[in-house]
């Protein structure tokens, strides 16, 4: 990757955002569904490219347990990628004036859940990331190394589709089916600066 101090070139920063539909050009949510948002954060963690996930608390009513991106509900009158960006700010501690939109990734509808979730792309550019989870939601933050997220090896099968074990937890589920969608233009944009 051509990097400048361990930092992703522009280049590859203005190709994932070419590659993205616009904050505001991503579509819409399913009619009759729930509103949500989430995001995947890039950030650089000694040199190496990260992107973080929530593990939410298991006592909490929803998603209990759960791996996911940081984000959640759209408000009433909010915008998806103002709700995105606050709950990063409320579940994790990062600034929403801190991050860097780049775009969106594909609407993902959760039969299961009835929840339309738009996800975003950002960037995190600042030298020393640090995360507060928000306990009374989350148990921690996970920080996982984006080469993790892009090795095909690393997803395993189940018969509800593929997941990623992180030790004791995993990402499975809505989660990964966002990631099917934002990692492939995440590597393509990589795979010009190699």
């Amino acid at each position: 990757m051509d990097t400048q101090d361990g930092l992703p070139s522009d280049s590859f920063l203005g190709r994932l955002s070419s590659s993205l539909p616009s904050l505001d050009g991503w579509g819409t949510f399913r009619r009759g569904a729930r509103p949500a948002a989430v995001t995947a954060i890039l950030y650089r963690r000694d040199g190496v490219l990260h992107v973080p996930f929530v593990a939410r608390r298991p006592d909490v009513p929803t998603h209990a347990g759960q791996v996911a991106l940081p984000g959640g509900r759209v408000r009433p009158g909010e915008g998806a990628w103002e709700a995105a960006a606050r709950e990063v700010e409320e579940e994790i501690g990062v600034r929403r004036s801190s991050l860097v939109p780049l775009g969106a990734g594909t609407v993902v509808y959760a039969a299961s859940t009835n929840h339309s979730v738009v996800p975003f792309v950002a960037w995190l550019p600042l030298s020393d990331v640090q995360f507060q989870p928000d306990l009374h939601e989350l148990v921690g933050v996970l920080e996982v190394p984006l080469r993790r997220l892009l090795d095909p090896s690393a997803w395993l099968p189940s018969a509800l589709g593929l997941y990623l074990p992180l030790g004791e937890a995993r990402i499975w589920g809505l989660t990964a089916r966002v990631l099917a969608d934002l990692l492939p233009r995440i590597k393509a944009a990589l795979a010009e600066d190699a």
